[in-house]
C-alpha cells in the first residue's frame, strides 16, 4: 500500500453535475429502500471514474499495489454506501450521501473489495456519522485507508512476501487497525504473497550486487571505475523497483530498509 494523493485530480465538470443531480435524489427520498435503490440505478456515475482512479495509482489496486493477480478492478466506496458493519456484527445505514463522492472511492481488486464488503468498524461506533451534517472527522476507522498520508506507513512486509505490522509501530491501536486491514482486505491472498516474494527476491539480489561493488570499489582504494558503474547501475535498478509507479513497490521499499544499507536507504527519502 502506497499513499494516494486525491489533491491531485478533480472530476470534470459534467460528472460533478451529474453527481450532485443524484445526491439531491438521495436526500430527497423518502426511506433507506428508496436511496438504495437510487444507488443502485445510478452505479455508472461512480463506475465512469474508474481509469482515472487508476491513473492515479499507475494502474495498481490502492490497497495492495496489484496490477492484476488480485483480480478486477472495482471502484471502491471507502465508507460503505448501503450499510456498514461494526466489528460486533452491528448493522447500520451506510454513508448514502457519499455514494457519489468522488473523494470517497478508492481502487480495489476484486478479490480485496469482495471480501471487505461493508464492514467499516470505527474505534468509537458513537462517533460514526449518520447524515449528511455529521462531520466525519470524528470517525476513527479501523481499516487502513491509502488516500490518507499516515496510513499506507503502517503497513509493511516480510521476505516471505507477507503483509504485517512495520516494524517500528508500537501503538497498540496502530497494530489493530494493521492487522485488521491484512485480514478483512485479504492482503495475504496466495498469488500477493507470491508476487511480493518475487519482488523482494529480485530487489535483495541488486542490494548485494551492489554491496559486492562497493566493496571492490573500496578495496581498489577508489580507483575502479568498473566497480563504481557496476554499483551505480544497481542502485538504479534498486531504485526502479522503489518508484511509486512499480507493482509491488511497497515490499521492495521494506526489503531496502530490511538491508539496513544507509546509501540505499537515502533512496527512500527522496522517492
Amino acid at each position: 500500500m502506497r499513499f494516494v494523493s486525491l489533491d491531485s485530480y478533480t472530476p470534470a465538470p459534467e460528472w460533478i453535475e451529474k453527481a450532485g443531480q443524484v445526491l439531491d435524489e438521495l436526500k430527497a427520498a423518502r426511506d433507506s429502500t428508496e436511496r438504495k435503490t437510487i444507488i443502485s440505478r445510478n452505479d455508472r456515475v461512480w463506475a465512469a471514474l474508474k481509469d482515472h482512479l487508476a491513473a492515479l495509482s499507475h494502474g495498481k489496486c490502492w490497497f495492495s499495489e496489484a496490477r492484476d493477480c488480485f483480480n478486477y478492478w472495482h471502484v471502491e466506496h471507502f465508507r460503505p454506501k448501503n450499510s456498514a458493519l461494526d466489528l460486533d456484527g452491528t448493522e447500520h445505514d451506510g454513508y448514502w450521501w457519499l455514494a457519489f463522492d468522488w473523494r470517497n472511492y478508492r481502487l480495489c481488486g476484486g478479490v480485496g473489495n469482495t471480501a471487505k464488503g461493508t464492514h467499516f468498524p470505527l474505534r468509537d461506533p458513537r462517533a460514526r456519522a449518520k447524515g449528511p451534517a455529521d462531520d466525519l472527522r470524528g470517525e476513527y476507522p479501523l481499516l487502513l485507508d491509502p488516500a490518507d498520508e499516515r496510513d499506507p506507513s503502517l503497513l509493511s512486509f516480510d521476505f516471505e512476501g507477507a503483509a504485517i505490522v512495520a516494524p517500528d509501530v508500537d501503538d497498540d491501536w496502530d497494530r489493530k487497525r494493521v492487522e485488521y486491514s491484512i485480514g478483512r482486505l485479504k492482503l495475504n491472498f496466495p498469488a500477493l504473497t507470491n508476487a511480493r516474494k518475487t519482488v523482494w527476491q529480485e530487489c535483495w539480489r541488486h542490494i548485494q550486487k551492489y554491496r559486492d561493488e562497493v566493496k571492490l570499489h573500496q578495496v581498489s582504494g577508489g580507483m575502479n571505475l568498473y566497480a563504481l558503474q557496476g554499483a551505480r547501475n544497481e542502485a538504479a535498478a534498486v531504485r526502479k523497483l522503489i518508484r511509486s509507479d512499480s507493482e509491488f513497490s511497497s515490499a521492495a521499499r521494506a526489503c531496502v530498509i530490511a538491508s539496513g544499507d544507509k546509501q540505499l536507504v537515502r533512496l527512500l527519502q527522496s522517492m
